[in-house]
């Protein structure tokens, strides 16, 4: 800086640093040993989230107005957010840094939030339609609607066929609409169809058309899914009494079960059990005396929701853990009756394989006028070509998603994926850059290992369209709270949405959780860190002692100016969110 005056000699502070001159000739850069690296890093969230969307990036858009803009976040990896803002187990906040400070952020209800208040127009500025190669994706579950969403962003012209007579797989035809209301599910379909994808129900691949038909295509995608309940009793069923959960949720009047009187066992502890059951009981208007769940996992190792079994305990259904059944027996009355014995799940250290295990021998007999199996789904192999590699109810692929036949491609829990939505979306988009590659003649490996996030399996489609912004993000470093400056934030709690009370959500189908409104998800969207994401907060411009941080407006980064920036790390520490980093100098 430099000085036009000398100040009054004060005696009580005789020793003052005063320059008539400039600074700059102090080129202070010259005592460097270190260098500040300003480079955008990933969140644990985002680390965690199998979809990989870039969740600090959307608050921070959100939190400056700019709603439109988080939702296109959003969009860049995961084309269901009005789904996924609603029935994703979040298993991105399990690992949210905030977390670790008082509680996490509650980023379901963010992607809600910004599902149902931003508007964005998906294809500006799409390449649409400009490569003439076709595709087909068999399946319009999670995965297929993934899959022909980035394969129609990327240019390819997208055929959607479907068995059913409407889009959506088991999100329409397995999810109830008090957890996911069908016109959230038909806005998200309707924004990917908005992209040119060809659509063709009620088309049951491998019966009508025949598989050959679909040689006319480049590539195929196949997203079939678990469509068939597993009956541990097929062939010994004393009556009619028994049906598998998918076939109940598909279509829950067509079995006559509204008479409260009829007794119902629910066998399995996953989340469509707790679907069943708690259709059933708006179907009974409420009375769930004759509903039991039973399943022979203990509560705390249930594999449903944690928070959908809690609901269901509130709406007052019953839940018997730490059974399972052995034989069925008819009953004078035209019902049945199960065997139970006492049991406990185990993992089988050999194969990785859950396993029911007999436990002491205590039995018990339970009768009931109906049975609803809920122990698993698995694949409908009849309707599959016959060459088609197959091996434990799952179809073979390798990393790129590719089966054993050639141009032909699967994902979704038909392939071995986790059976939870945002898996399914996972697989579907890397299905697609999958196909994309293939189609190329490029190496999957190469690409996955530029685009990966962490050091999880998901990958980044934005990143891969952007490829020029690659210099600036560090998709690989995970942040972790260690790394956050926890004194520039204050302890506040967690926004939670409202629910519909128990005794009136039981008795109707009306979506049973809300969202957050504006005030709340405001000061919701205040306590995230934005962990590895620069906001512009300008601490690094503050705390520089030698004034050498520069902001590039050209590209919206910060570089340090070699000449005075000793490399004391200053701009690191005082950084909140790890966006900063030292190296050696000459690394």
């Amino acid at each position: 800086m430099s000085m036009k005056y000398r100040p009054a000699w004060d005696p009580e502070n005789p020793f003052v640093a005063v320059s008539s001159g400039t600074t700059h000739i102090f080129k202070t850069g010259t005592q460097r040993s270190e260098k500040p690296v300003f480079v955008n890093k990933t969140a644990s969230c985002r680390n965690a989230c199998p979809i990989g969307i870039n969740i600090p990036l959307a608050i921070h858009k959100a939190s400056s107005g700019d709603m439109d803009g988080a939702l296109g976040v959003y969009l860049e990896e995961n084309p269901l957010p009005g789904v996924c803002g609603r029935v994703c187990y979040h298993p991105c906040e399990k690992e949210c840094n905030r977390a670790l400070f008082d509680e996490p952020i509650n980023l379901r209800s963010f992607e809600r939030f910004v599902s149902d208040h931003g508007r964005v127009d998906i294809r500006k500025g799409l390449p649409l339609g400009t490569r003439k190669k076709s595709i087909a994706v068999v399946g319009s579950g999670p995965a297929g609607l993934s899959a022909a969403y980035h394969l129609a962003r990327i240019g390819y012209l997208v055929t959607l066929l479907e068995a059913q007579s409407e889009l959506g797989g088991m999100l329409r035809y397995g999810i109830p609409p008090y957890r996911l209301p069908k016109s959230i599910l038909d806005k998200d379909i309707q924004r990917i169809l908005s992209l040119g994808v060809t659509v063709r129900t009620a088309t049951k691949v491998g019966r009508d058309p025949a598989w050959e038909a679909l040689k006319l295509y480049d590539a195929v995608f196949l997203a079939v899914g678990l469509q068939v309940g597993k009956n541990p009793f097929a062939g010994k069923e004393p009556n009619d009494s028994i049906l598998t959960g998918t076939e109940f949720l598909r279509d829950p009047q067509r079995w006559s079960l509204e008479d409260e009187n009829q007794r119902v066992l629910v066998i399995g502890g996953g989340n469509v059990a707790i679907d069943v059951a708690r259709t059933l009981l708006r179907l009974r208007r409420g009375q769930g005396r004759n509903i039991t769940v039973l399943c022979p996992e203990q509560r705390e190792l249930m594999p449903a929701i944690p928070e959908e079994i809690a609901e269901a305990l509130e709406e007052g259904i019953s839940i018997i853990n730490g059974w399972a059944p052995h034989g069925i027996r008819p009953t004078d009355s035209g019902g049945i009756s199960l065997d139970l014995f006492r049991a406990e799940v185990k993992r089988d250290t050999a194969t990785g394989n859950l396993r029911i295990v007999k436990v002491g021998e205590e039995a018990r007999r339970v009768p009931a006028e109906r049975v609803i199996l809920a122990v698993g789904q698995g694949l409908d192999a009849g309707v599959l070509p016959r060459e088609l590699e197959i091996k434990r109810d799952k179809i073979l692929t390798n990393a790129s998603k590719a089966t054993s036949l050639p141009s032909i491609f699967a994902g979704g829990d038909a392939a071995g994926e986790k059976a939870f939505v945002a898996d399914a979306i996972a697989s579907g988009k890397k299905g697609a850059l999958a196909i994309h590659l293939y189609l190329e003649g490029a190496v999957f490996d190469d690409e996955l290992r530029d685009h990966q996030i962490g050091q999880s399996g998901s990958l980044s489609f934005q990143h891969f369209f952007e490829k020029a912004d690659q210099p600036l993000y560090d998709l690989r470093n995970v942040v972790t709270f260690e790394q956050i400056n926890t004194l520039f934030f204050s302890k506040k709690a967690r926004a939670l949405p409202g629910k519909l009370a128990p005794d009136d959500r039981k008795k109707a189908f009306e979506e049973v959780t809300g969202g957050l409104g504006a005030e709340s998800m405001e000061m919701e969207w205040g306590r995230c860190f934005r962990c590895g994401t620069c906001i512009d907060c300008e601490n690094c411009i503050d705390f520089c002692p030698d004034m050498s941080i520069l902001k590039d407006m050209k590209a919206g980064s910060y570089i340090f100016n070699p000449d005075y920036c000793k490399g004391c790390g200053m701009c690191a520490v005082a950084c909140p969110r790890q966006v900063i980093s030292m190296k050696a100098e000459h690394a």
